[in-house]
């Protein structure tokens, strides 16, 4: 017997470690996770060929003319280098970062700055990424000038603010609010 929303949920292992999960709700949504151990080719070429039943059998099974489905690119846990980092706003995003060029906790947080193929080098402070190479334009565009964010902020009204230099070597600044 199975609590709401569900309406069937099964679990299959197999000799290797290797973990299916179907579940299918009430309201309709039907999932497949499989969760495999096995990162050689065959070993992929095997979770292809058991996805691809997976879907076929979901599809014949539904009685939804609406039926649509969507594959998710794998999450690849563990490594040397950690890959995925949550945003403000609770989303999961994968860079995909092949080096770490720096790591080393300040008087104030941690500094770490990471090589994406993608996006150049990404700095993250205190585990919160704040912007990278690929984002330099789009950061020039916003201050427009020295102190551009700084201008815009006190048109805000705001009781009090307060610039600080993250860095005694650098010119860059940060403005805090309060």
């Amino acid at each position: 017997h199975l609590a709401r929303p569900h309406r069937y949920l099964a679990t299959y292992t197999n000799k290797t470690g290797s973990l299916t999960n179907l579940r299918i709700y009430s309201h309709g949504l039907e999932l497949l996770d499989l969760q495999s151990y096995d990162g050689d080719a065959q070993g992929k070429e095997e979770i292809n060929s058991l996805l691809n039943k997976g879907e076929e059998r979901m599809k014949e099974l539904s009685q939804d003319s609406t039926w649509w489905m969507r594959r998710l690119p794998p999450i690849v846990p563990g490594g040397t280098i950690d890959r995925y980092w949550p945003t403000a706003d609770g989303l999961l995003v994968e860079y995909n970062v092949d080096e770490v060029v720096y790591d080393e906790d300040s008087p104030y947080q941690n500094i770490k700055i990471l090589h994406s193929k993608q996006f150049g080098n990404i700095l993250i402070l205190s585990g919160n990424v704040n912007l990278a190479e690929s984002d330099l334009t789009y950061t020039w565009a916003i201050m427009g000038s020295d102190g551009g964010i700084l201008c815009e902020t006190v048109e805000l009204k705001l009781k009090m603010v307060t610039m600080i230099e993250i860095d005694e070597h650098d010119a860059s600044s940060f403005a805090l609010f309060a």
